[in-house]
């Protein structure tokens, strides 16, 4: 681990590895997922070519519009970025597939600690059976998508910072893996955790339509799509009643720290909590 590329910070050490685009996988790894699907699966995943008017259908169901007329349409890059851990492999085969080849970049970050700051063995480095756990995911997201896993070695103390302070200092790796894999003010960066997605269907619509916080020139106080989501235990047919969870969150690049201009958007002040103070956006903005 030590030969692989480092930054380190007042809070922790990211170590970078490759990613999927970067690697070669051993022959007795490689698989294709695509083998086992139905007919009905493949014809909806095989949805990246551009029609007009089925795009102009969809924005308007989720209440967008199509971008100017007279600029041909494109797809916005999406960076996607999520912690790792002891996640179950089916509810990540799960999303992933719902996310099969849309990703431009898949920034996953393990780190050696709990959120609570007890140790714990890598899942995803230093042994045999870890790189093929790795080889396994590097190509659950569609060939098309960069996937990585860095890694994350907190300098925090047991008990030092709330638990969800020591995620979002997690969460800052991605900011590097994203940079690193040539991120623009243009496009799209997604954070959430690993079994939480946007459906397949609005994700396209992040990418093509005329979505009011990806327009270019803006403020950034507010900048986020925020999720609507159904929350289920074991199986879609164990739907919470009354109860909406409001990730993942997707942001433009522009406003991303890092990715940004930083003179127009420098990076935000924050209290103890590491949530934004007065004038810097909305507090749970992160």
């Amino acid at each position: 681990m030590d030969q692989l590329n480092h930054i380190s910070l007042p809070h922790g050490r990211f170590i970078f590895g490759g990613n999927s685009h970067q690697v070669k996988i051993p022959r007795s790894s490689v698989f294709d997922r695509s083998i086992s699907w139905t007919s009905l699966q493949r014809e909806l995943l095989d949805d990246s070519d551009i029609n007009v008017e089925e795009e102009k259908k969809r924005c308007t169901s989720f209440n967008f519009g199509l971008p100017n007329a007279t600029m041909p349409l494109r797809r916005r890059r999406i960076f996607y970025g999520a912690l790792i851990s002891g996640d179950s492999a089916e509810v990540i085969k799960a999303t992933s597939m719902e996310q099969y080849n849309i990703f431009h970049t898949v920034s996953l970050i393990e780190s050696n600690t709990t959120q609570n700051g007890t140790p714990k063995k890598w899942r995803f480095f230093g042994s045999e059976d870890a790189s093929k756990k790795l080889n396994w995911l590097y190509q659950l997201f569609g060939p098309k998508t960069k996937v990585s896993v860095d890694y994350y070695v907190s300098s925090m103390k047991k008990g030092q910072v709330d638990t969800l302070v020591s995620e979002h200092f997690q969460r800052e790796g991605h900011l590097y893996r994203w940079k690193m894999n040539g991120m623009r003010p243009d496009d799209v960066a997604i954070t959430g955790d690993i079994d939480e997605s946007f459906s397949r269907d609005f994700l396209r619509a992040l990418q093509i339509c005329d979505v009011p916080q990806f327009r270019p020139g803006q403020n950034c106080k507010s900048p986020k799509v925020l999720a609507s989501t159904k929350i289920f235990e074991s199986s879609p047919e164990c739907v919470w009643k009354d109860r909406r969870w409001f990730h993942p969150d997707a942001i433009l690049g522009e406003c991303v720290d890092q990715i940004g201009d930083a003179k127009l958007h420098p990076p935000t002040n924050r209290n103890k909590w590491n949530h934004r103070e007065p004038g810097y956006g909305l507090g749970g903005n992160y």
